[in-house]
């Protein structure tokens, strides 16, 4: 069985295949675990396969996790569980969580797993652009949705000491650069890496202004020019409209765009005159 073919990312699913990567008892179980474009059935199966043919190794106690010595019986299990409420897993409705859960029920309904840390290699580099596959890439309306501009994924051999044996799946990130529909740039993080797809289409309005931030980190142009793609491009759509909320008060002095002196009215005539000119020649209309 190609246990990769649960990962749902193409990108990492054809890397890992490409680099013919093997998967040890745990990370096989968590990467079925974490589908979510494989059945019911088809998860099922894949777990069942994994206990007839992958080692047996145990499961060591985590923050919200009990020590369990065999994975191959959690996995039994915890299809078992699964079993019992087949009808309401299949339409994407989980029972419920109540206060009189055990820990042994808290393991089944989703501890397990999800207080695990796994280092998988991604086929990623800085300054690519990518999004979350389950995402719309132009979706720019909350923060950390759509493209963003990658600047790293914790799954290094550091992440690998500090996480290992600490860390849980909230820890599988990737941070970069979003932006959103002003064309504001913001430093975010992503859950979980493992969804990541590279952006291959057309950026729009705003958001080109990831492809300027993505080439000024590859090193293909200059810090100059990228300050300027950002100016023409929110000039372009906002003109004086433009409003920078996002940082504070003191950051928006150290960037020398805070207590701005208000324009003259002959200034502002003029930059009106040039606007014209501008929509003009892009559009053929005032």
């Amino acid at each position: 069985m190609d246990i990769l073919s649960f990962v749902n990312s193409k990108d990492i699913r054809d890397y890992l295949q490409e680099i013919d990567y093997k998967c040890d008892s745990m990370q096989a179980a968590w990467l079925v675990y974490q589908s979510t474009y494989k059945t019911y059935e088809e998860k099922h199966e894949a777990w069942n396969w994994i206990i007839e043919n992958m080692p047996d190794c145990e499961m060591p106690k985590r923050r919200f996790s009990i020590a369990r010595p065999s994975l191959h019986e959690y996995l039994k299990e915890l299809m078992e569980y699964r079993d019992r409420y087949k009808n309401r897993i299949k339409k994407g409705k989980y029972p419920k969580p109540c206060k009189k859960m055990t820990d042994e029920e808290w393991d089944l309904y989703e501890d397990a797993f999800e207080s695990r840390w796994f280092c998988f290699p991604t086929p990623f580099k800085e300054g690519d652009i990518v999004y979350d596959c389950h995402d719309k890439p132009h979706n720019h309306n909350c923060v950390c949705r759509g493209t963003f501009v990658l600047k790293g994924i914790t799954n290094t051999e550091e992440d690998v000491k500090s996480r290992a044996h600490q860390g849980d799946i909230s820890d599988m990130n990737a941070w970069g650069w979003y932006s959103d529909y002003d064309g504001i740039i913001y430093s975010e993080v992503m859950h979980n890496y493992m969804d990541l797809v590279r952006f291959t289409g057309e950026l729009k309005g705003q958001e080109r202004i990831q492809l300027a931030l993505s080439n000024y980190i590859k090193g293909e142009i200059s810090i100059e020019l990228l300050l300027q793609s950002q100016r023409t491009l929110m000039m372009r759509d906002y003109g004086e409209n433009g409003t920078v909320n996002w940082y504070t008060d003191e950051g928006l002095k150290l960037a020398g765009i805070a207590d701005l002196p208000e324009l003259t009215k002959k200034q502002k005539k003029k930059n009106r005159k040039k606007r014209k000119k501008i929509v003009k020649e892009m559009y053929g209309k005032v």
